[in-house]
């Protein structure tokens, strides 16, 4: 079993990754839940994994409805509601299984509850994997934009079973790997052979590797939260390509696209506006290009309107004095706060609307 640490302000996380560790979760996570536990997943997850977590841990469960259009105050508060009725004391912790929804969200129920309950990740998807369990960011959605409610909570564990990508269908999987893209920009040095050495292959479903791919992403994830756990400074690094993704992805209603899926539309146009800028050559830009096509297909966005697209654009979390300063990739990894007008965003967007959401993209550049 491989052992990673996530430092954080509570002390190291201590992140389990081997194969087979779902259907033997409580070796792992007993010292972290001996005070008791409630274990919630969702109604894909559950089936599969989560009752047998349950029945592993001794513990009551919950089942959730799945899909991101659930991310809202109303589940945070079924959640709330369902720990009082078994009389939730501060002792117990709580297990969430499953994807990056149900990882956002039972941490946020977590750290409400009580005024803060812990809480262990079991990730099901890439993407919770990879980024929702690793850094300790909670939060729900509203109707005005994505995550604009949570809070800084990091797990007490995290249990990675790659083998559980075995049942993961095609499109989750694709869009986790854009969030594994995202990493390599970030740290193009350290984790670029990795990523090409396994992509293609865990991209057509052969998960040889995903273990190896898993490790890498998180140390590296790991090591910009470290640096700056409640995203001040340098953790902003970890939004590139969100900025318009997570536009996409509120004018939609949160039911036309998986996260991943936004986000790769996103760092498309971040590849675009560094291209443009000179902070990447075109040859490199259309290379990371290729790599995201892997993962296709995506959504298309010729039927979106930019008139619904912009307000959310507006309204990003991360805008200061009302200035949103994105996040773009360069040579040797990314640079922050960089200042892009309103007007050019919307021509890349048009011009994003033109491409075909199979690929290729490297006619983008």
């Amino acid at each position: 079993m491989t052992t990673l640490h996530l430092a954080g302000a509570g002390g190291n996380v201590p992140y389990y990754l081997r194969e087979g560790l779902a259907r033997d979760v409580r070796s792992v996570l007993e010292p972290h839940v001996g005070g008791g536990c409630f274990v919630v997943s969702d109604g894909n997850v559950g089936p599969l994994y989560g009752h047998e977590v349950a029945e592993q841990l001794d513990a009551p469960f919950l089942d959730l409805p799945a899909g991101e259009e659930h991310k809202n105050w109303e589940s945070a508060e079924r959640i709330v509601r369902w720990l009082l009725g078994w009389g939730v004391e501060r002792r117990h912790a709580l297990v969430a299984v499953g994807g990056g929804v149900v990882t956002d969200l039972v941490g946020f129920a977590a750290s409400v509850t009580l005024r803060g309950l812990p809480w262990v990740a079991v990730p099901t998807t890439l993407l919770a994997m990879v980024d929702a369990a690793v850094g300790g960011k909670t939060g729900i959605d509203l109707d005005l934009g994505k995550n604009l409610v949570g809070t800084f909570w990091p797990p007490t564990a995290v249990a990675a079973d790659p083998l559980v990508l075995r049942t993961l269908d095609s499109r989750q999987r694709r869009a986790g790997l854009v969030e594994v893209i995202k990493i390599g920009l970030i740290a193009p040095a350290t984790f670029e052979h990795v990523l090409d050495l396994h992509l293609r292959k865990v991209a057509s479903g052969r998960i040889e590797g995903a273990t190896e791919l898993i490790a890498a992403a998180v140390r590296i994830k790991a090591e910009v939260v470290s640096l700056d756990e409640r995203e001040a400074g340098q953790r902003a690094a970890l939004n590139l390509g969100h900025t318009l993704g997570h536009a996409l992805e509120g004018a939609t209603g949160y039911r036309t696209f998986l996260h991943g899926e936004a986000v790769g539309w996103g760092v498309l146009a971040a590849l675009r506006l560094a291209r443009d800028r000179g902070l990447l050559a075109t040859t490199s830009a259309q290379a990371w290009a290729t790599r995201l096509a892997m993962t296709v297909p995506w959504p298309p966005l010729a039927e979106i309107s930019w008139q619904d697209v912009a307000p959310y654009l507006s309204r990003d979390k991360k805008r200061v004095s009302g200035r949103i300063g994105w996040v773009l990739p360069r040579v040797g990894g990314v640079i922050l706060d960089v200042q892009v007008e309103v007007e050019e965003v919307e021509a890349i967007f048009r011009e994003l609307q033109s491409l075909s959401p199979i690929g290729p993209f490297t006619v983008l550049f």
